[in-house]
């Protein structure tokens, strides 16, 4: 009977700890998506980094690691890598990137929020990395920058994602 009673507890111990965080974090995916909605309801920041293509802003600690061609740069911050993704060709009302994740990552995704302004569309999704991780995805038109975010950290990786995004400007050639 002992037995019985300690496995009971035991389980419910586990079951209402695994709950407990995942609604702790989905209480910060939510916080996350609705500072990126402020994030794209505001004027773009100013930019602070460039390449020789493109100008855009970085958030605090963020840098750029390498640049392979004027479409595709990745970010550092800490030891967390981004990759920012750019098709020039693509109108600011694009869903292009929306779409394809709808199609071909559908199963993955945790929760995502789309955002309209003035003839822009932006999105941002987060989707399963694994066990601790998530997959965020922000974009704005034919701009995508995605990386992988702890738990601790999604509420803030959300909008600074959508921040860099909703800031890129291709300079004219």
């Amino acid at each position: 009977m002992f037995r019985q009673c300690t496995r009971l507890m035991i389980c419910s111990a586990f079951v209402f700890t695994v709950a407990a965080c995942s609604n702790n974090v989905d209480t910060k995916i939510s916080k996350g998506f609705e500072s990126a909605d402020q994030v794209f309801e505001q004027k773009p920041k100013t930019s602070t980094a460039s390449t020789e293509h493109l100008q855009f802003y970085l958030p605090k600690d963020f840098t750029i690691k390498s640049s392979s061609d004027e479409t595709n740069i990745l970010l550092k911050k800490g030891d967390e890598t981004f990759s920012l993704f750019i098709n020039p060709h693509e109108p600011k009302q694009s869903k292009q990137f929306y779409k394809a994740i709808q199609q071909k990552e559908k199963d993955a995704i945790v929760k995502e929020q789309t955002y309209e302004k003035d003839g822009q569309f932006g999105f941002a999704s987060v989707l399963v990395d694994d066990n601790h991780n998530y997959r965020v995805v922000a974009g704005t038109g034919g701009v995508k920058i995605t990386g992988v975010s702890g738990q601790q950290n999604i509420d803030h990786t959300i909008p600074e994602l959508m921040e860099i995004a909703h800031s890129v400007q291709i300079k004219n050639k």
